[in-house]
């Protein structure tokens, strides 16, 4: 049996993966599921509103979303 991760401790692995290899929030999520030979969309349980934040944020500043949040001047 599987020892099961809970939402917190998945953001803690993903934000130790992002710090350690320098990448988004979503690379990390993708490398833990090539890692652990898992399809993507079975970690969306796991993905918190603060790490679904953080990835919305990284796919801001990499231009994949437009700014949201952002007064215009």
């Amino acid at each position: 049996r599987r020892s099961r991760v809970t939402p917190k401790d998945f953001a803690i692995l993903i934000d130790q993966k992002v710090q350690m290899k320098q990448m988004s929030h979503m690379d990390a999520v993708l490398e833990y599921c090539k890692e652990k030979e898992i399809e993507p969309d079975t970690v969306t349980h796991l993905i918190n509103r603060t790490l679904k934040e953080k990835i919305k944020l990284n796919a801001e500043e990499l231009h994949y979303l437009p700014k949201s949040g952002a007064l215009p001047i």
